[in-house]
């Protein structure tokens, strides 16, 4: 990853998508706290096992496949991450075995850029709804 490359931006940009996709702004708000609450707490990969807990929760789906599709950016490619798999948990779970928690340095980048676009939805989702 070189220095010239914006997570920030990459962040915000990718969760101003997830609140326009959102569906209902306080529910994506209150998702978006919890799914960060536990990536900060257990993870990258529990915080994708919390979303995808939620099969039925269109907000859940939004951001989990956001999220996902942070891994096949251009800023992400040199990293060799990109998921472009079946969105099903049992093939993701492979794949952040695999491909995520196998390096602690892009674990690491990871859960960074996941958090702290879970950050911007919330504040996003709280600023749409208010």
């Amino acid at each position: 990853m070189s220095a010239g490359h914006n997570l920030d931006r990459l962040a915000a940009r990718t969760a101003q998508t997830i609140v326009k996709q959102g569906g209902d702004a306080k529910k994506l708000e209150t998702l978006a706290t919890k799914a960060l609450g536990v990536m900060q707490e257990n993870g990258v990969y529990a915080g994708l096992l919390f979303l995808y807990s939620r099969p039925k929760d269109e907000e859940a789906t939004v951001i989990r496949g956001k999220l996902l599709d942070l891994l096949k950016t251009e800023e992400m490619k040199p990293l060799g991450i990109a998921y472009a798999g079946d969105r099903s948990w049992r093939d993701v779970s492979q794949h952040l075995i695999a491909k995520v928690t196998d390096d602690l340095d892009t674990l690491l980048l990871v859960k960074e850029l996941y958090e702290q676009t879970l950050i911007y939805v919330r504040y996003g989702a709280k600023a749409a709804g208010g």
